[in-house]
C-alpha cells in the first residue's frame, strides 16, 4: 500500500497549487476593462478623420500617415496642417455662427458635421461617413466672391526670413544648397545673411505644376516666371483655410465662390473617435 500513499501525497500537493493558479486567473480577468459604451450626445471625444473627394484624392486629414504614405493621392486643394493629430470635439454640439454671416474654414466645418453623426457609433473603430454641408445663407458678395488673375507671376529670386526657411525646409541654410531636388520647382540658396536667406527658384520653361487653383504651365519671362493656370468651372480652389469653387471665367480673371465650406462637394470620410480622458480633480 506504500505506493498508494505516495500517489495521495502528490495529489494533495497539487491542490493548493491549482487553487493559486485559479485565483490568479480570476484576478487577471478582473483587470480587463469592459469596452466603452457607444458615443452619446455631448460626449467629449478625440476625432481622427481622412476625407476624400469623389476621385479618391484626399482633401483633408488629421493623419500624418495618410497624408504622406507612398502612393497617396492628394487633391491640388489639399489642406495641410502644422500638427497632424486627433482633435477634441463634443459629439452633437451646437454652434453659434458669426454675425454678419462669414465664410467657414474647411477643417472646423468637417469636425462640426462629423460630430453630428457620431452619436450611437462605437469608439476606436473606423466608420465610413458621407459628410456634407449647407451653403452659407446671407453672405455678402464681398465676403463670398474673390477674383484672381488667370496668369500669376513669381519673381525668380526673393529674400526669405531665416526662421521661415528652416520651418519650410527642415534644414539650416548654406550658400549653393539646392533643395527639393525631386520636385518640379527647386530652391537654390544664393546667400545667407544674419536674418534672411536669398533664394532662387529653379524651374524649366513649359513645365506643368500643380497649384492651389489647379494645374499651371510655367513661362520663363527673364526676371520672373508666369504661371498660366488651367482654370475650370466648378474646380476647387484653396485659399488659406478656406475652400471655394470657380464660378466664373473670363479672358484675364476667374472668380471663386466661397458660399459652401466644401466647395459644393460631399466628402467620403473615414472617421475614428477615441474617448477623451476627463480631468476628475
Amino acid at each position: 500500500m506504500l505506493p498508494m500513499r505516495r500517489n495521495l501525497t502528490v495529489v494533495n500537493n497539487w491542490r493548493p497549487l491549482m487553487a493559486a493558479l485559479f485565483a490568479a486567473l480570476l484576478a487577471g480577468c478582473a483587470t480587463i476593462s469592459p469596452p466603452p459604451p457607444p458615443i452619446a450626445g455631448d460626449d467629449k471625444v478625440l476625432l481622427d478623420y481622412t476625407c476624400r473627394l469623389e476621385d479618391g484624392a484626399i482633401l483633408a486629414t488629421t493623419s500624418r500617415a495618410d497624408a504622406f504614405a507612398d502612393g497617396t493621392q492628394l487633391s491640388h486643394a489639399f489642406m495641410p496642417t502644422k500638427a497632424y493629430a486627433a482633435i477634441p470635439i463634443t459629439a452633437g454640439a451646437e454652434r453659434r455662427l458669426p454675425a454678419p454671416p462669414d465664410i467657414l474654414p474647411l477643417m472646423p466645418e468637417i469636425a462640426y458635421q462629423v460630430s453630428h453623426q457620431l452619436t450611437g457609433q462605437t469608439y476606436e473603430e473606423t466608420h465610413a461617413m458621407t459628410v456634407g454641408a449647407e451653403a452659407i445663407e446671407g453672405l455678402s458678395d464681398m465676403a463670398r466672391f474673390i477674383q484672381f488673375a488667370r496668369t500669376m507671376q513669381r519673381p525668380k529670386q526673393r529674400s526669405v526670413p531665416k526662421e521661415q526657411f528652416v520651418a519650410n525646409t527642415g534644414q539650416e541654410p548654406s550658400a549653393g544648397q539646392v533643395l527639393f531636388p525631386d520636385q518640379v520647382m527647386q530652391w537654390q540658396v544664393i546667400a545667407v545673411k544674419e536674418d534672411t536667406v536669398e533664394v532662387r527658384y529653379l524651374i524649366e520653361d513649359g513645365k506643368k505644376v500643380m497649384m492651389h487653383y489647379g494645374e499651371a504651365v510655367v513661362r520663363d519671362r527673364g526676371d520672373h516666371y508666369d504661371f498660366e493656370i488651367d482654370v475650370r468651372l466648378g474646380g476647387l480652389v484653396r485659399v488659406g483655410p478656406y475652400i471655394g469653387r470657380i464660378s466664373k471665367i473670363d479672358d484675364r480673371l476667374f472668380t471663386v465662390d466661397f458660399d459652401h465650406p466644401f466647395g459644393g462637394r460631399e466628402l467620403a470620410c473615414e472617421v475614428t473617435a477615441h474617448p477623451l480622458e476627463q480631468d476628475t480633480e
